[in-house]
Parts: structure tokens; C-alpha cells; sequence
């Protein structure tokens, strides 16, 4: 191993690492010398946790951890006979600096263990099969100055009593997310209001809340900057007047109109992001109108709305001259033209979603010459018709990507993955599921950004899984489920060239390996 490096302080090395936004880049960073990985451990501040047997060794070699996601922790607690509360027990023990704790997709709520992590900030719990009233007034009662808190989807929810006597004791709350709660009314949000003066975002689709309880936290808070809402039937006439800070509007599964749309317009919000998903009654009109006042918008949603064209995209675009992100999944009239007048149009524009579009199905000019290196993300997933040749071209306008998602684009073929990984070397997350027609990745040169591959249900074979270990040595994450053609010896020859792979899931089991 290389001796210490003595040319710049220890100080300066840590604010270069700390511009390193990737773990695997601290990794690398960390086998150059002792002194490097020393730094690199002390500058960690969260951790995945994904096994017991680990956290003895983590203890000793990141001592400044603030951050713990326990969300993909193995199902199979044995290493400590299933006892969750000791696990949480044992974290509060090693890292007195812990501030935001992910425990999601769990059976219950491990309330014993909570009660000894004090000094909580942020503490996300959703999708957890049980979460009940007085799981809640633990929390309040353990964490009063608790600032994030998500308790969405669970299996069995809480109810309004649960907020409301919580609410009293969270004064601190910024936000929370309650989203598939269905117990929660009105009631939780004027408890919400009342109580919670410094939130600043609420999520509550999948609720039974009205338009007039959003308005009464609206009207209560006034940091708040993010709603998120869920089959708001009423238009929303009192929510773009009685805001002056909103620049998040997330409304799904709703009936909005035009009027509605004409008076978020003339509302004058501070709005970045607007989503509206799987909403109707409006027409090209009312968003026309309210994309021509918010010209600097940021991200757009406009999911499953069907009246959209390549030809109504062409005119919207010269509204979107500021847009980073953008949404139009299940916009079935959308084509490949569509993609490419974002790309020229907008100047900003970073990450796109087409899926469940029409790309593939029409044929059209393509602008060569012309390339859009801003472009990071693409997801062209469940397009049947997209085809070698339109991936070809996406390519070709996007050399910078570095996330590409085909899951379901039944009509690529490995020629088509070949030549996008050719040209888009920088590709970090690759997904393919359920793409029968690719058997690997082609043959060509070491990609070492790739770190994340999706190949479930595709026809990914034992020769595929060879050219990965050959190209891909930095890959973190294979999805193989449903591979028919993988075999175990295949596995084996891949993970032996892989030396960073850190997981492969298979049909029903997921082999994880810690090398700490």
C-alpha cells in the first residue's frame, strides 16, 4: 500500500473527499493509502445497513455516522434472534451523533429500541405492515425535536386520534408525509395546523382529506413551500390564493379545470415544481395558459394525459426554457419527436420520462450533429415499438447519460444496448427487465461507471453474465430475477471479476456481500 500523502494536509483532503458525491468514488479514494481510507471512514456520515454480523466492524471504522438506513435490511433477523429493539438498542450505544434513521418496509414499529435514540431529526417509517395510534405517541414522546417524519403506506394505519394527540408534542415538524393513511381526515390536518406552525411540506395522497383541510394548514403555515395531494375534487380556488410561499404542487388523481388552472396562473406562486398526475377535465388550453406565466419552472409532471401531441409538446416547449426534469409517462400520443424538441428546446433539461408512450411508432428526422450533454437521465421504459434504431438515436443525442431505464421495450436487441453503452460511456444505472431479445450487454470496451444493472426477466444468459464481469468492474447492483438462463456457474464466473458487486438478486432470494 502507497506510504501517507504528505503533500497537503489532512484538512484539505477533506474538503476534496467531501465533493465526492458517489461512495464508489470514496472507495476507490479510500485504496490509495492508510491515511486516505482513514479520512474517508471519518467523513462518512450514512450507511445501508444490511447485516447484523457487520455492525461491530462499522462501529470501529465510521465513528461520525449521523445516518442509518435500515430499509433493506435482511428479513432474516437469526444473527440476533429476530430482536429488532436490540439492533436499535446497540446503534443508539455506538453512535451518539445519530440524527435521521430509515426503518421502512419492516413488520412493525420497534418501540423499545426507538425510545433510546434521543437525538432523532429525521425518522422515516413507511410501508411497515403495522403501525398503530400509540406507535405514534411514542414517537412524539420520544423525539420533540423530530423535524421529518414518514409514516405513508403502511398496511394497517393510524387514524386521527393518533396525529392529533402526537402533533401536540411535534412543534418542531418541517415535514411529514401520511400519504395511504386511510383513517386520516380533515381533522388530522387542522391538528396539524394548529400544532405544527413551522411545516413546510405535507404529503397526503391516498387520504380521505378534503380541499378545505389542505386550505386550513395552508392558511395556518406559512413556511409551507410543498403540498402533495390525492383526489382533490373541488378545483383548488382557495389553495392558489391563500399562498404566497408554495413552490411544490404535487395533485394526483383529481378533476381539475381549466378555471382552476387559470387561477394558479394568476395566484403569482413562487412555483419550481408542478406534477399533476393522472388528473382530467383540463384541456391544452388551461395548461397552455399556466405554463406561459410559470416560465421557470423547474420539474413538471404531466402524467396520463392523454391529449397531449408532439405537436402541442412543440408549442409548450417554448415555455419551458428553465426545466430540468420532466414527466410524460403514459402520454400514449407522444412519439421520438417529442424527445428530441425537449432536447432542442429546452436548454436545461436534464432528466426525461417517456414511458408508456409511443416512441418507436413514427418515423421522423433525426437531427444529427446536434447533442444535448445536460441530458443525464433517460427512462424510456414499456415503449413496445421502441426499436434499436430509436435507441440508436437517443444515444447519439444523449452521450452524457448516465441513467437509461428499457424495462419492457420488448423490441431492443443487445445490437441496441451495445451501441448505446458505446457511445454513452458514462452510464452509471442500466435497466433492461424484461427485454427478451437481450442476451448481453455486447462486446467493447471496460465501462467502469456502470454500477447498477436491471436485467430481471430478460434473456440475460451465462455468456451475457461473463461479458459484465469483463466490462464492468466497478458494478455494484445485478437484478437477475427470472433469468432463465442464468445458472449458478455463471454467477460465480461474474462475481470472481466483479470485486466491488455488492448485491445480486435472483428469483426469490437476494446474496448480498459485505466487504467492509
Amino acid at each position: 500500500m502507497a506510504q501517507e500523502c504528505k503533500d497537503l494536509p489532512e484538512e484539505c483532503w477533506e474538503l476534496i473527499f467531501n465533493r465526492l458525491h458517489r461512495q464508489s468514488d470514496l472507495e476507490s479514494v479510500s485504496l490509495v493509502c492508510k491515511q486516505f481510507l482513514a479520512i474517508t471512514n471519518r467523513i462518512r456520515l450514512h450507511l445501508s445497513l444490511i447485516h447484523y454480523g457487520t455492525l461491530s466492524k462499522l462501529i470501529h471504522r465510521f465513528p461520525n455516522l449521523n445516518s442509518i438506513d435500515l430499509s433493506d435490511f435482511q428479513r432474516d433477523l437469526s444473527d440476533f434472534h429476530g430482536d429488532f429493539d436490540l439492533l436499535l438498542f446497540n446503534l443508539a450505544n455506538c453512535f451518539s451523533n445519530l440524527r435521521q434513521l430509515d426503518i421502512s418496509n419492516h413488520q412493525k414499529l420497534p418501540v423499545v429500541g426507538l425510545k433510546e435514540l434521543k437525538g432523532l431529526r429525521v425518522l422515516k417509517c413507511s410501508n411497515l405492515s403495522f403501525l398503530r395510534d400509540t406507535d405514534l405517541y411514542v414517537i412524539a414522546d420520544s423525539f420533540p425535536f423530530l423535524e421529518e417524519l414518514d409514516i405513508s403506506y403502511p398496511g394497517y394505519g393510524v387514524t386521527d386520534f393518533g396525529i392529533e394527540a402526537s402533533s401536540f408534542y411535534l412543534r418542531n415538524l418541517r415535514k411529514i408525509n401520511i400519504s395511504g393513511n386511510y383513517g386520516i381526515t380533515d381533522r388530522s390536518l387542522v391538528a396539524l395546523s394548529m400544532n405544527c406552525l413551522n411545516l413546510q411540506a405535507i404529503q397526503v395522497e391516498g387520504t380521505s382529506v378534503t380541499l378545505e383541510g389542505t386550505l386550513s394548514i395552508q392558511r395556518a403555515c406559512a413556511s409551507l413551500s410543498w403540498i402533495s395531494v390525492s383526489k382533490i375534487h373541488s378545483g383548488f380556488k382557495g389553495l392558489a390564493t391563500s399562498s404566497r410561499s408554495l413552490q411544490t404542487l404535487e395533485v394526483s388523481d383529481s378533476m381539475v379545470t381549466d378555471e382552476s388552472l387559470f387561477l394558479l396562473a394568476t395566484a403569482s406562486l413562487p412555483l419550481s415544481r408542478l406534477s399533476l398526475t393522472k388528473c382530467t377535465n383540463f384541456t391544452l388550453r388551461g395548461i397552455s395558459f399556466l405554463l406561459s406565466v410559470y416560465r421557470t419552472l423547474k420539474c413538471l409532471s404531466l402524467v396520463n394525459v392523454k391529449f397531449l401531441t408532439d405537436e402541442s409538446m412543440n408549442d409548450l416547449s417554448q415555455y419551458l426554457q428553465s426545466l430540468v426534469t420532466i414527466d410524460l409517462g403514459g402520454c400514449v400520443k407522444l412519439t421520438i419527436y417529442t424527445f428530441f424538441t425537449l432536447a432542442r428546446n429546452c436548454p436545461s433539461i436534464e432528466d426525461v420520462n417517456m414511458e408508456n408512450t409511443s416512441i418507436g411508432m413514427k418515423r421522423d428526422p433525426f437531427p444529427y450533429g446536434v447533442k444535448k450533454p445536460r441530458i443525464r437521465s433517460v427512462c424510456l421504459a414499456h415503449n413496445p415499438h421502441l426499436n434499436d434504431d430509436s435507441l440508436t438515436k437517443v444515444a447519439l443525442l444523449c452521450p452524457n447519460m448516465e441513467s437509461l431505464n428499457l424495462y419492457r421495450c420488448r423490441s431492443v436487441t443487445e445490437a441496441g444496448i451495445a451501441f448505446a453503452l458505446e457511445v454513452c460511456n458514462h452510464i452509471r444505472n442500466l435497466g433492461f427487465g424484461r427485454c427478451q431479445l437481450i442476451k448481453n450487454i455486447g462486446r467493447g470496451a471496460e465501462l467502469p461507471n456502470l454500477e447498477v444493472i436491471n436485467a430481471a426477466g430478460s434473456a440475460l444468459s451465462d455468456e451475457g453474465l461473463a461479458m459484465i464481469g469483463s466490462r464492468c468492474s466497478r458494478l455494484l447492483k445485478l437484478n437477475l430475477d427470472n433469468c432463465e438462463e442464468v445458472t449458478a456457474e455463471g454467477i460465480q464466473a461474474m462475481v470472481q471479476n466483479c470485486k466491488s458487486l455488492r448485491e445480486v438478486n435472483l428469483a426469490e432470494e437476494c446474496l448480498r456481500f459485505v466487504r467492509a
